[in-house]
């Protein structure tokens, strides 16, 4: 659909119906005159659908949690000045987790740029290394032919497969519905025959990423000598891509580590799975009997510093990474293969050749271990009802239903998740902010998250993260899909207990364990939001499966203690064989 109005207008709405055309139907906007054409065209489509919220900021978050769930980029439309800086925190995020997203940005022509006029900063590749591309997308005019908007459309969206893209357009005034003398029907003569059609004006297709026959050969030398071989398994990967490499590991017997963020900690058929590393080996290395020679990692990074460290001091064979995004992921530098490929594809080319399967004892001897750590937890969290923020994250684990959304805070949350979480048989979208690890637009992210799923989601977060996002709980009381909200509230930065400056420095109250004495009780009335605090963990788990068939969003408050949550963590890690030092 083209609104013909005026010039402006008529090139927002071409920008629009493009992207619908590419497979784009949600849209993310905050209120502005500038963006007035883009939010027009958006408004006035019948088959696309708006996200509004009053800050840049979150709204951004929220188009980046919206393309975690679907593969598909947010696309996010601002007014002009600093509506524009307020998604760098976004788009640095997206950036570093190759995350798609498309920025339609308004801006003053260019007459009046460094004039003083209102409003109007340097706006022209504003997001600089942090984008995979941008454009400058020239004032509307009927000089400039429709098929260039349209061709620009395509390539961004090409482009933003891998990352966030930056179109930033110029619109001169009138910026509502006013008509003027375009005539349109002319102006479109030369995209007559799109006009007519559904399609995108250009088509991109990627080349297939496969290996090649004789990669494959030699790599599979490789792979069929007696070595003990381990997979790692980080974030990012589609559930096809997760199941090829179960299917594979589990035809090879080989174990696979699971990283929280790859769903392989929950869902059915998950016998080969080891979710408790960081209790199996120390940051010195592993297990004698445990001792891998060669590890196979799939998806661009893993969590578990503790593995890293251990990985360092052992010395491998071949550390083999298979990933299809760009990037160098390799911070020890210790790989020795890396693959740009379609995880899918390599895992059948390695699985068809059909060497045989390693020593069964090798992964059993994984499995049981693992299996010995989750008995632990359970006895020591499953059993108690006292409030801990391990038991808390295991109880989450546990009783999320079928086809959940689980989106974690990156700090302690998603660590505990992936260090403690129970035994759960239903398949879990799991997801959080690891590109650059920050806090900020948490609760925003898991907004976009559920929209995108268009399933429940449970936000585990901690007191600053809520704090950090406090507005974009009008999110979550203005959407359909429900985000339960977990919040554990310790007074401060929980996570720095666990570093050494705990104890060494005077100053480490005041200035990293940030304390304050808010509860969110308020800030769940002034969003309308149903309230409940858990005391213990009957409590909590009773509330939680409540607020599952509630159907509705909501906050869960549960109060911690930081110094005691360092405790707690010591005296788990006190129970395991493989006893370390949390420090």
């Amino acid at each position: 659909m083209i609104l013909t109005e005026n010039i402006n207008v008529l090139q927002a709405s071409l920008i629009v119906e493009e992207c619908f055309r590419n497979g784009i139907d949600t849209f993310f906007l905050s209120p502005g005159a500038r963006c007035s054409p883009l939010t027009l065209a958006v408004a006035r489509h019948p088959d696309v659908r708006a996200v509004l919220h009053f800050d840049e900021r979150g709204l951004g978050f929220a188009a980046l949690g919206y393309a975690r769930a679907t593969g598909r980029p947010g696309v996010v439309i601002t007014t002009s000045g600093s509506a524009v800086s307020n998604l760098h925190p976004a788009v640095t995020e997206a950036f570093m987790d190759a995350q798609p997203m498309l920025l339609l940005t308004a801006d003053r022509p260019p007459e009046l740029r460094e004039t003083g006029s209102n409003q109007t900063i340097d706006q022209v590749n504003h997001f600089g290394a942090q984008t995979v591309w941008h454009q400058d997308v020239p004032c509307p005019t009927t000089q400039i032919s429709p098929a260039v908007i349209l061709t620009t459309i395509d390539l961004a969206l090409h482009h933003a497969r891998g990352g966030p893209v930056h179109l930033n357009c110029m619109f001169r005034e009138p910026l509502g519905p006013q008509p003027d003398r375009t005539d349109s029907e002319a102006h479109l003569l030369p995209v007559h025959a799109w006009h007519r059609g559904r399609q995108p004006y250009t088509t991109y297709r990627e080349p297939a990423l496969d290996l090649d026959e004789l990669t494959a050969v030699e790599l599979e030398d490789l792979l069929a000598s007696p070595s003990s071989v381990v997979v790692v398994v980080g974030g990012g990967l589609t559930e096809s891509e997760a199941l090829a490499v179960l299917q594979l590991a589990a035809k090879r017997k080989w174990p696979v580590i699971s990283d929280v963020c790859s769903g392989l900690h929950f869902g059915p058929h998950r016998g080969g799975v080891i979710r408790h590393i960081d209790a199996l080996i120390s940051p010195e290395g592993f297990p004698e009997d445990l001792h891998p020679e060669i590890v196979l990692q799939f998806g661009p990074r893993f969590l578990s510093k503790t593995l890293l460290q251990a990985l360092a001091a052992t010395p491998l064979t071949a550390w083999i990474h298979v990933s299809d995004r760009q990037g160098r992921f390799d911070p020890l530098h210790r790989l020795t293969h890396r693959f740009r490929l379609q995880i899918d594809r390599f895992c059948m080319k390695i699985e068809r050749n059909g060497a045989q399967a390693a020593d069964p004892e090798w992964r059993q001897r994984w499995l049981d271990r693992d299996r010995e750590i989750d008995r632990i937890y359970s006895e020591n969290l499953d059993k108690s009802d006292r409030i801990t923020e391990p038991g808390v994250l295991r109880a989450v684990s546990r009783w999320m239903p079928n086809l959940h959304g689980l989106f974690l805070g990156a700090s302690m949350p998603v660590r505990d998740m992936n260090r403690f979480a129970a035994r759960n048989p239903h398949q879990i979208h799991v997801a959080a902010n690891r590109g650059a690890s920050g806090i900020d637009g948490t609760i925003a992210s898991a907004a976009g998250f559920a929209r995108g799923l268009n399933r429940p989601v449970t936000l585990a977060i901690g007191d600053l993260t809520a704090l950090h996002d406090l507005n974009s709980l009008a999110l979550l009381a203005a959407q359909r899909v429900p985000v339960i909200l977990v919040i554990l509230n310790n007074r401060g930065g929980g996570i720095f207990h666990f570093l050494p400056m705990a104890d060494a420095s005077p100053e480490f109250e005041t200035y990293w364990g940030t304390p304050h004495k808010w509860s969110f009780e308020h800030a769940a009335a002034q969003f309308n939001l149903p309230y409940a605090k858990a005391k213990t963990m009957g409590e909590f788990s009773d509330t939680y499966r409540d607020a599952l068939d509630s159907g509705v969003s909501c906050i869960i408050e549960v109060e911690t203690d930081r110094r005691q949550n360092l405790l707690d963590h010591q005296a788990l890690a006190k129970e395991l064989p493989l006893s370390q030092n949390l420090r």
